[in-house]
């Protein structure tokens, strides 16, 4: 699940298209992966469109290699008897494919709305791809506007308005439901939720492939890991591999572990005005792993009414020892003591929420992140990264870039969370991306929970002596999207949660992640 940079594809396809035995046969190859995925999409169930029985597909034809793959795959759909119509978005395209489309029976459209009675089941997004600069018009604007209720959406490589390195999207931009890409994932595809449902072909030309390609070209100590922790269940041809997630450890304990061989996570959170975030956080430590869980704060007494296998006291300087601190849920920010204290340990330390604001206010609470030897783990989200990263003085980029310079600045992992959340570890300096895959757990709380869930895990792995690259932090997001999702579903569909619910599906979740991998 390595991704790519634009240039890096590149490199990667040239040889291929130097050593072509016929025009176009690597954008052929390309293109029939496109057709496998939009015939799989014609036969979804129609109950939410106009006209169940429409089967029509509308091309947005682009000037370049990206709309010679979607005139390509339209020429197959309609031999294969379906009514197709492309729509040149420049006037121009990439002539063979065009005369291809033209002599399978497809036919070209000046104004796909014109005529009312027209409805379409589906669009292929051939616009721009990798290589795409510019923005799109305001015509192609009006017109996604009504394609993106109507229709269901396929976008060749990255859905155009998308940047391929990045995930930014410009002023207009399409939302796909599906992406299919060739070779190897692009960076966007972690990044960029308006991927939709992510697909990889791996094309080529006989006895060579883009992924050969790559795999010679490329270290892969310096590329970026990107997961989907949860997607739709959609069954798809074997040819077509889906963005998935991350191969995980489950948390059965072994014939010989115990309570404290399992990790010890203490939970420093929860003041006299946000109660709550004690015993969230608590929550979802004790959901995520059968190892003990400490708690030291103010709200000693609702934590173990909430969590009576809790083991809680005062104060830091009471709890014991533990393998992993999480500080800053609902903690105030009044009194930076105790997260002064726990930065002069050399125990893990995960600081979230309230953690994070005096972190940001604080000079000498950084000098202390910079001088320390043991893991330290920041998790923003979007606006009190923004803060940490004005606090230090750093420009302003994209998420991706911006994140790694923080991370390598403060010397600390960081988990900057968002339905695309990126976890970048120091001192290896490798980054993962999880797309969540949705966003129930955009909830009050929800932070908090993670946050438990995130120290008792990483807690589980010190005590065995196995953190991975990233300190098993990517786990812990696909777990939290996965039990978010799972705490969304009804009988008739996923409708609002919270935070609460999210911790009680916590098992579940892990249970489904860990369930693929298993060897029986």
């Amino acid at each position: 699940m390595y991704a790519y940079t634009a240039a890096q594809i590149r490199a990667a396809e040239k040889p291929l298209l130097d050593a072509q035995d016929s025009t176009d046969q690597l954008m052929q190859a390309a293109a029939h992966a496109v057709f496998e995925a939009a015939e799989t999409m014609l036969a979804w169930p129609t109950s939410g469109a106009p006209n169940p029985e429409c089967n029509r597909t509308l091309l947005l034809v682009g000037p370049g290699g990206n709309g010679g793959d979607a005139l390509y795959a339209g020429a197959e759909l309609a031999l294969h008897g379906y009514p197709v119509d492309a729509w040149l978005i420049t006037g121009t395209a990439h002539e063979p494919a065009l005369t291809a489309f033209k002599n399978a029976g497809g036919t070209l459209t000046d104004d796909p709305l014109s005529d009312s009675t027209t409805l379409y089941r589906l669009t292929i997004d051939g616009m721009f791809g990798i290589g795409g600069r510019g923005g799109l018009s305001l015509e192609v604007g009006n017109l996604l506007e009504v394609l993106e209720v109507y229709t269901d959406i396929l976008a060749v490589d990255v859905p155009s308005g998308v940047d391929a390195d990045s995930g930014e999207v410009s002023d207009i931009y399409v939302t796909a439901d599906v992406t299919v890409t060739f070779g190897g994932w692009r960076l966007a595809h972690g990044l960029a939720p308006e991927c939709g449902e992510q697909l990889l072909a791996d094309v080529g030309i006989p006895g060579r492939t883009i992924s050969d390609e790559l795999q010679a070209q490329n270290n892969r100590g310096e590329l970026t890991q990107i997961h989907r922790a949860t997607h739709a269940e959609h069954q798809w041809p074997a040819s077509l591999t889906r963005l998935e997630a991350a191969r995980i450890s489950g948390s059965a304990p072994g014939p010989y572990d115990n309570k404290y061989t399992g990790g010890v996570v203490g939970i420093c959170a929860g003041s006299g005005k946000y109660p709550g975030a004690a015993i969230l956080s608590t929550a979802g430590a004790v959901k995520a792993t059968p190892g003990m869980v400490r708690y030291a704060g103010p709200q000693a007494l609702e934590v173990v009414r909430a969590h009576p296998e809790v083991v809680a006291t005062d104060s830091i300087a009471e709890a014991g020892r533990v393998q992993v601190w999480v500080y800053g849920p609902g903690a105030g920010t009044d009194d930076p003591s105790d997260l002064r204290e726990l930065l002069n340990t050399d125990t893990d330390l995960i600081i979230d929420a309230d953690g994070l604001t005096l972190f940001a206010e604080n000079e000498v609470l950084r000098q202390l992140v910079v001088k320390r030897n043991a893991v330290t783990v920041l998790t923003p989200h979007d606006g009190e990264f923004a803060r940490l990263r004005e606090a230090m003085g750093l420009e302003e980029s994209n998420r991706l870039a911006e994140t790694k310079e923080l991370a390598a600045t403060l010397g600390c992992a960081m988990v900057r969370k968002g339905r695309a959340t990126i976890i970048v570890s120091q001192p290896s300096e490798a980054v993962e991306v999880v797309d969540t895959g949705n966003s129930w757990a955009a909830t009050p709380g929800s932070g908090d929970v993670l946050a438990g869930l995130m120290g008792a895990r990483l807690a589980r792995d010190v005590a065995k002596s196995s953190p991975g690259a990233s300190y098993g932090l990517a786990d812990s997001v696909q777990v939290h999207a996965q039990a978010a999702q799972l705490a969304a579903r009804t009988e008739y569909g996923e409708e609002s949660t919270s935070a609460s619910a999210i911790a009680e599906q916590i098992p579940a979740a892990t249970a489904k992640l860990v369930q693929p991998f298993r060897r029986f």
